[in-house]
């Protein structure tokens, strides 16, 4: 660390940890400023002659009379044309404000007392608004406010509540009685959301001490340098709030009804998260809430939350974020893109969610940090309609069209299951299309039927479909069973293939291995009476551009009560894998 003598003042230079103590001053950067090489230049009345000399001189006169033998002004105390001594002053501000003895604050365009009152002067300086002042109020305990005559015009403590007024920052963390960790990573960055750099990246540079992060400096990376702190953040912390931003309102173009936005779960800018001044850290209800960077996006193993989607025998799905505003619990939507994948939907609002939405089991999942990591042909650059873009990404697709009287207990496999569209789904090869679920059938007697009261009769059945990528029907193979006829069959099935994702010739050898029968169809036996419930399933070829960009096969149930006598005696089929003989059909 680079420091200056306040008696003489002359560059004096300390490694590690055997720093002395040293005045440190906070100011916003303007024209004439002195720098390094201005006072190694040895031309006195030229660098003397600068307005940023001032600074430097007033601040090493402050020190002084203070007791400080030494004083750093990042102007003149840092060689900004080495780009290691940058890097390495950049990444240890935070510390060197944090250590400082005290924090002399100049205020260049706050006028006098008789000029304006304070109240009204101090929240229009432009230290306020600047990105590197953050820390550099945070960071040090004892801070000492100067206006443009370098008068005193109070400490943190006595301008405490203009301080808070103005910034959001609550007392504690300004006060140093509240640690930074107790805070969320969405209120961190709320601080800045307000706050402007000259450069883009420095945007992301001037936040690393705030999160106790260190990143290479890119200069021209633009606005990657802040999707490199977000990544660099969830490196040491597993902070879920670091998903709860928002685009501002005003970048919302007009869009018709029905209209669907994606995104990559990652901010573009501070700015993003101004409303989460609110969003505190709720306890962590267990350590299955991890995450990680990885080539495919953000790895994530949590739980996510199946909103019912009105009108629809659907579910949305919510990522819960482990924080909360006054009100409820915060979460984001998500759509899934691909196998586990998952980018975010609706960037203009949070959701705010119930704690009766119905969680899945905790499972890794990948969120996309960018819609360049969707596999679809054609990729909007504004936010603007996507609705055909999740389409887009499916090459092949089976749809689930059930009644009433079914409704989904269990799909496997999870990852190729999307519960919005209810629909199976391939995004590249076709080997990979095979898919079975689990149904629980729940049907009354209709009273022509029943002898005497009411009956409900409640039973589960389970499908396998195997091959639907083909459009020859004769290539689908397909098979509905009662699940407790051929329970161990089925348990010994989903034991072997519950783990991972098998392709159609893996699940067919798992199938024939545990004998598992291929029927058209389930008869159940109504107990007491002759009456028997059947449920049965065809598949129609289909066109629909917002599931699927080709056309793909929908399987469509019916459920039915018979009395057994009026039941078609080829009413079931039988056949085994690897050959279709019982296509229904449309």
């Amino acid at each position: 660390m680079r420091l200056i003598n306040t008696n003489n003042g002359q560059f004096e230079e300390f490694i590690g940890t055997d720093i002395p103590p040293f005045a440190i001053l906070s100011h916003t950067w303007e024209d004439g400023e002195v720098s390094l090489a201005d006072m190694k230049s040895g031309r006195y009345q030229m660098f003397r002659s600068k307005k940023g000399y001032k600074k430097i001189d007033m601040t090493c006169r402050m020190a002084k009379k203070d007791g400080y033998q030494y004083a750093w002004v990042d102007t003149c105390c840092i060689d900004k044309s080495s780009s290691a001594e940058l890097t390495e002053a950049i990444n240890s501000m935070y510390q060197w404000y944090q250590r400082s003895s005290v924090c002399y604050v100049f205020l260049s365009d706050l006028p006098p007392p008789r000029v304006a009152p304070l109240e009204v002067a101090l929240p229009r300086c432009r230290w306020f608004t600047r990105g590197w002042t953050l820390q550099e109020l945070i960071a040090p305990e004892n801070v000492i406010f100067f206006d443009r005559d370098w008068k005193d015009r109070g400490d943190k403590e006595t301008l405490i509540d203009h301080l808070v007024s103005i910034t959001g920052i609550n007392k504690g963390i300004l006060r140093h009685t509240q640690s930074l960790s107790s805070m969320s990573v969405a209120q961190k960055m709320s601080w800045a959301a307000s706050r402007n750099t000259t450069r883009i990246e420095d945007t992301a540079y001037c936040l690393l001490g705030l999160f106790n992060v260190n990143m290479t400096l890119l200069y021209g990376e633009g606005t990657k340098a802040f999707r490199r702190l977000q990544e660099e953040i969830m490196k040491y912390t597993a902070d879920f709030s670091i998903f709860a931003w928002r685009v501002p309102p005003e970048t919302k173009t007009k869009m018709h009804p029905g209209a669907r936005v994606y995104c990559g779960v990652l901010a573009e800018s501070p700015l993003y998260f101004a409303g989460s001044k609110t969003l505190i850290k709720l306890p962590r209800d267990g350590d299955w809430r991890d995450f990680s960077m990885t080539n495919s996006g953000v790895k994530i193993q949590c739980q996510v939350l199946s909103d019912p989607i009105k009108g629809k025998r659907a579910y949305s799905y919510v990522l819960p974020l482990n924080c909360s505003d006054i009100k409820r619990p915060i979460g984001i939507r998500l759509r899934k893109c691909g196998p586990d994948r998952f980018v975010r939907e609706n960037p203009w609002e949070l959701i705010e969610y119930e704690t009766i939405f119905w969680p899945n089991v905790p499972r890794v999942r990948y969120l996309l940090t960018e819609l360049a990591d969707v596999e679809a042909r054609v990729i909007p650059e504004a936010l603007t309609d996507m609705r055909h873009l999740i389409a887009q990404c499916r090459r092949h697709a089976l749809l689930i069209d059930y009644p009433l009287e079914m409704d989904i207990y269990d799909a496997w496999p999870w990852s190729r299951c999307d519960d919005e569209d209810r629909a199976f789904f391939v995004t590249g090869d076709g080997p990979w299309d095979s898919g079975s679920m689990k149904f629980t059938v729940k049907i009354d007697i209709p009273p022509d039927l029943n002898l005497q009261n009411k009956k409900t009769v409640e039973f589960e059945v389970m499908f396998y479909a195997l091959g639907w990528s083909s459009a020859d029907i004769n290539q689908v193979q397909c098979s509905l069973l009662e699940y407790q006829q051929h329970s161990v069959a089925l348990n010994a099935t989903h034991t072997q293939i519950g783990g991972w994702d098998h392709n159609r010739y893996q699940l067919t050898e798992v199938l024939i291995h545990h004998k598992v029968p291929r029927v058209s169809a389930v008869v159940h036996q109504v107990e007491g009476t002759d009456l028997v419930v059947l449920v049965s399933y065809a598949l129609v070829w289909v066109r629909n551009p917002h599931i699927c960009r080709n056309y793909f096969w929908k399987v469509e149930f019916s459920c039915k009560v018979y009395r057994r006598k009026d039941l078609s005696s080829d009413a079931v089929k039988h056949g085994q894998w690897g050959q279709n003989i019982f296509p229904p059909c449309h």
